[in-house]
């Protein structure tokens, strides 16, 4: 009896407090919990709960610690959708997480609290962790305590690597996002706003995901420059989706996953960058709350390390409608680009459907429109090599890559398709829960040479020196007009981001030397500077440091 009467009293809990806000209730049980005399009661210099349900939010959401170890590392008493940087939950888990080094006080960092008394409630920690993870909002019933009371009864499943090890000191950094609480028979899409406080831009060689074994995929984005202020912190649910902001998406399986990129490549992420973490993940268990921690291993090399940055392409169909008639139904795409300057030079090549999905298959594209050499089936296993005798989609989907790569005309680029099978009553659509449908096609690559036709030295008229390379604030640009030209010199990032550096309309043909000063301070890497004269165009690559 006496292991069952915490089970009541939470259950009882939720019931009376479901109608409050989650704030309201994290008010009220630190106050009972930490007002006592030997505590935070206002008698002490360093922090009083006993203030009001707003004085005391105030106090708390993004306000910096006392301790001079949780200030140092940026940490605040709550940092709103970061549980590992919120100082409080760290002072109140009391090994909640077990040897989680994410959620532990070092040892300068004082005693868990409350002081001399016993630790708060698994449920109570458990409602402190849930509503930062969701933002840490002053109003709103945004926790469900049911799910907690499920999960700490009896009615709880893990479902995570335990606390892998982070890279060595000075090899890379580990991301943590955890525990997410999946309620039974559910399947969730979540999106995570992570910014991993970069003191300096960086290129990673590999990257390894942890993830829990039940993930149907997780994607780590990066927000294109300022689409990170357009989003709240902590889980945001599907329908707050930021694919319209997002970039370079690093797409990853579950269990163990890991981009060992090629030699002489690397991913890059300048200072300020800002991830967005697409989880979708299921809980198939019908009565079990299943918890899951995600990891990421974030390992680095020192810029200019790397000779090209890897990037990354999506080619979604959305216009696919699958009709309940258990005929198999094919989609034929093309996903090229005809603005291109420079050819692909593909590592990885992917095709992805959900559980009506029969064949997935992407050949190379003919100058003719037809179709060429197939590239990519769906019933082989690369990484077995051999053809396992299925169609393999979701969470199975193969990943071809390709050691010495393999160069594709973007102009050209890639026709793919693939077929399904609907066998229920309803049409199907595109969505993004597996009891609806996907046609994407996808890829890893540098880029290569010129394109033919583009820039060839030897009967391109349009001449171009640039230097110095590296630059800092300004370049100067030897270059010979064949032709009066109207002349656009313009500077293009590794995400394809242009910023316009000159503009010069019927330039006299002739023999130049132009100073150009950048109009603004650009992050440190590789940049192409592209020059258009009239039906000429020249490309050129330089570094910025």
């Amino acid at each position: 009896m006496k292991n069952i009467l915490p089970v009541i009293f939470f259950a009882l809990l939720s019931i009376n407090v479901k109608s409050q806000s989650t704030f309201t209730q994290i008010h009220q049980l630190l106050q009972t919990n930490c007002a006592g005399a030997s505590c935070h009661s206002g008698i002490t210099p360093t922090f009083n709960v006993t203030l009001s349900e707003s004085a005391l939010y105030s106090a708390l959401v993004n306000a910096t610690p006392v301790n001079p170890t949780a200030a140092a590392k940026g940490d605040k008493l709550i940092t709103p959708g970061y549980v590992d940087r919120s100082f409080l939950l760290r002072k109140i888990v009391h090994g909640l997480n077990e040897n989680n080094i994410h959620m532990t006080l070092a040892g300068t960092e004082g005693n868990n609290m409350p002081s001399g008394l016993p630790s708060l409630a698994k449920e109570e920690i458990e409602l402190v962790r849930q509503w930062i993870l969701r933002g840490a909002p002053q109003t709103g019933d945004v926790v469900d305590t049911d799910i907690i009371d499920l999960y700490y009864s009896g009615f709880g499943k893990d479902d995570s690597y335990p606390n892998p090890t982070p890279p060595a000191s000075g090899e890379g950094f580990q991301i943590y996002i955890g525990k997410i609480l999946v309620p039974p028979a559910t399947e969730d899409y979540y999106y995570i706003k992570h910014d991993p406080r970069l003191s300096t831009n960086i290129e990673i060689p590999k990257v390894v995901t942890l993830l829990p074994s039940n993930t149907h995929h997780f994607v780590i984005y990066k927000f294109s420059p300022g689409g990170e202020n357009n989003y709240a912190e902590g889980l945001r649910p599907e329908a707050l989706s930021s694919h319209a902001d997002v970039t370079d998406g690093i797409g990853t399986g579950p269990n163990l996953w890991e981009y060992d990129l090629p030699t002489g490549t690397a991913y890059f992420w300048a200072q300020n960058s800002v991830l967005d973490l697409n989880l979708h993940i299921r809980n198939p268990n019908p009565d079990t709350v299943m918890a899951c921690d995600l990891y990421m291993n974030i390992y680095t090399q020192p810029i200019g390390t790397a000779s090209d940055f890897m990037l990354i392409r999506n080619y979604p169909v959305f216009s696919i409608a699958i009709p309940p008639d258990n005929i198999e139904h094919e989609f034929v795409e093309v996903a090229n680009d005809v603005n291109e300057t420079k050819y692909w030079k593909v590592w990885q090549l992917y095709g992805h459907t959900h559980k009506y999905g029969t064949d997935y298959d992407i050949f190379l594209r003919n100058p003719d429109g037809t179709m060429g050499s197939q590239e990519y089936e769906s019933w082989y296993s690369y990484e077995q090599d051999f053809n396992v005798g299925y169609h393999r989609f979701g969470v199975d989907a193969t990943f071809r890559f390709y050691d010495n790569f393999l160069q594709v005309d973007p102009r050209l680029g890639w026709i793919h398709r693939a077929r399904y099978r609907n066998y229920t009553s309803d049409t199907i659509y595109w969505g993004l829960t597996s009891e609806e449908e996907m046609m994407v096609m996808g890829f890893q690559y540098i880029y290569g040479d010129l394109l033919s036709g583009i820039d060839n030295p030897d009967n391109n008229p349009l001449k171009v020196t640039v230097f110095p390379n590296p630059a800092s604030d300004m370049i100067s640009m030897n270059y010979i007009l064949p032709t009066t030209s109207d002349l656009k010199v313009e500077l293009i990032n590794i995400l394809g981001e242009k910023s316009l550096l000159m503009s010069q309309k019927n330039k006299p043909a002739g023999n130049y030397l132009d100073e150009i000063e950048f109009p603004e301070k650009y992050a440190a890497g590789i940049y192409l500077v592209a020059i258009s004269a009239g039906n000429y165009q020249s490309v050129q690559r330089i570094v910025i440091k």
